[in-house]
């Protein structure tokens, strides 16, 4: 998984990923944003799943939502759980920006990345 945090000119934040991994940066953005208090009980989730004492994490947001487990790590937006009462069998709704799967390992490199980034550490 590749990707690169820039500032925009307005002194906004611009989180670009690989494709298939999209919906992380996204993620970041509107979820996360500039709060490190989200990235300390992030990373405290991830301690606790690798050391295997809890099996999954889950944090609904605004427009996505994360769920971890002691393996990866999931963001979906949240238009994908919208159910719909007509049966649609033969028609699937998929969006490569929408929903991204990561290893748990490498999502944690991501969200240290953007902590140094957010702290304009070595950007």
């Amino acid at each position: 998984m590749d990707y690169e945090f820039r500032r925009d000119g307005f002194g906004g934040y611009r989180a670009r990923f690989s494709m298939g991994h999209e919906a992380i940066g996204q993620w970041l953005i509107d979820e996360v944003g500039k709060d490190e208090a989200v990235l300390d009980e992030l990373f405290a989730v991830i301690d606790r799943l690798s050391a295997r004492q809890q099996e999954e994490f889950r944090r609904p947001g605004r427009d996505y939502s994360l769920t971890l487990t002691q393996e990866e790590a999931e963001v979906k937006a949240n238009v994908l759980n919208i159910s719909l009462d007509e049966d649609l069998d033969d028609l699937a709704y998929y969006d490569d920006e929408q929903l991204a799967l990561c290893g748990l390992e490498d999502f944690a490199a991501v969200l240290t990345s953007w902590r140094a980034f957010i702290r304009n550490e070595d950007w």
